[in-house]
């Protein structure tokens, strides 16, 4: 076989490829949406619970459709999947420039932005990560997972910025456009789904198996068998609190920001700076979960999450705001890399794509964070009551992780 060869490891390639296209779309999606969702409400004279009602719909067909993605993942061309999604998600963001009524904008978020985001976000990425390395699996499968952060910190202020200058129809048009221009031509050139298929040699194992003993063999994972496996629950039980709470702030961080009378435009800034700390703690957490437990890596990003909310209660200046906004990326930044080293680290690469979609189900019952702070808002007129249920729920979390199994065939112990 022809060998392909560069300075470095092809892999990074992989990595930065979908750095850059989780950045594309989810900057655009997830991170803006908390800047899109006032003009929508006062456009369209409807109440802001309702119009958090697209984002949860959209979190709810995200997780039927993962499972079908994932197995996708596993068997098919990554790289036509990232196209076909990226031409899906711009298709998506022309259509709601034309969008007459709130229900049109749920519509294509639940179908167009649906499919898009789930076969060209993150899945995707880890995915590719998972084939492509061995001894440095954990640490390339999160540091992959900064680009919805990155994303998070480019796209908010621009995405203000076009909606204030052009408002808000033509800035999705010019969206829709720059999804074209960046993602397809990138992913067709750079992405393929092994090593072997570009021609190049495979990373070495030589960390996982440094003292000669042979590497672990896991078995052919079923869908039955997954279900049955005791790690499988406990990462449903322990991060489906943590996503409810931190998807119900990040959601409604404008809305609330204003309601401490905070303008649109300083809004936008808090958003850059969550996702500009969640690149610290996804390389964080991503590098330690190559070497440390990773039940007690969970548990420190549940704290600051914790101690997080508790600021927030405090109806904080925007400077105690803003770092609040900072501590909430570090605590979730532990996410994407944490559930990517655990899956890869118990269950394999062959079937990562598979577990990672069976999760997408079960993780839909985090859609209703963001509902139930405005919704909370819409009736008693403050956040309090949200925050607390949201800072109640991180105990059963961190129990919940308690219950995952060590990692087969080795001992990860903290350095």
């Amino acid at each position: 076989m022809s060998r392909f060869s560069t300075p470095w490891f092809y892999g990074w390639n992989i990595v930065g490829t979908g750095m850059t296209f989780q950045a594309v779309l989810f900057g655009m999606t997830f991170f803006s949406f908390t800047m899109w969702a006032p003009e929508w409400a006062e456009e369209f004279d409807t109440p802001l619970s309702e119009v958090m009602l697209i984002i949860i719909v959209l979190n709810l067909l995200m997780g039927l459709v993962s499972p079908f993605a994932g197995r996708a993942m596993d068997h098919m061309s990554i790289r036509a999947l990232v196209c076909s999604g990226a031409l899906c998600a711009s298709l998506g963001f022309v259509l709601v420039s034309q969008a007459t009524a709130v229900w049109h904008i749920m519509l294509v978020y639940g179908t167009f932005m649906n499919v898009g985001i789930v076969i060209a976000g993150p899945l995707a990425a880890q995915t590719l990560c998972a084939k492509w390395f061995r001894a440095r699996r954990g640490f390339a499968i999160g540091l992959s997972t900064t680009g919805t952060s990155i994303g998070g910190f480019l796209f908010p202020p621009l995405v203000t910025f076009l909606f204030l200058t052009y408002g808000w129809r033509t800035a999705h048009l010019i969206l829709a456009l720059i999804i074209v221009i960046t993602v397809i031509p990138l992913v067709w050139t750079v992405v393929r789904n092994t090593p072997e298929e570009k021609g190049v040699e495979p990373e070495a194992d030589v960390k996982a198996h440094a003292d000669g003993t042979p590497p672990f063999v896991f078995p052919e994972w079923t869908t039955k068998t997954i279900l049955q496996e005791r790690n499988f629950w406990a990462m449903i039980l322990a991060f489906i609190p943590m996503m409810i709470a931190f998807g119900g702030i990040q959601q409604n961080l404008k809305p609330i920001a204003s309601d401490l009378g905070i303008g649109t435009q300083d809004a936008s800034y808090l958003v850059s700076i969550m996702a500009m700390t969640m690149i610290g703690g996804k390389l964080f957490f991503a590098r330690q979960a190559d070497y440390w437990d990773h039940r007690i890596l969970f548990w420190i990003a549940m704290v600051i999450l914790a101690f997080s909310i508790g600021l927030m209660m405090t109806r904080p200046t925007y400077t105690l705001l803003a770092v609040t906004s900072g501590l909430l990326g570090v605590a979730a930044g532990a996410f994407l890399p944490l559930l990517g080293a655990i899956i890869s680290s118990r269950f394999g690469a062959d079937a990562f794509g598979r577990v990672m979609g069976l999760l997408g189900p079960f993780m839909m019952a985090a859609a209703i964070g963001p509902y139930i702070p405005a919704a909370i808002y819409d009736s008693t007129g403050s956040y309090d009551l949200a925050l607390m249920v949201f800072l109640i729920i991180t105990v059963p979390a961190a129990m919940a992780m308690a219950f995952l199994k060590p990692i087969p065939g080795s001992q990860v112990t903290k350095n």
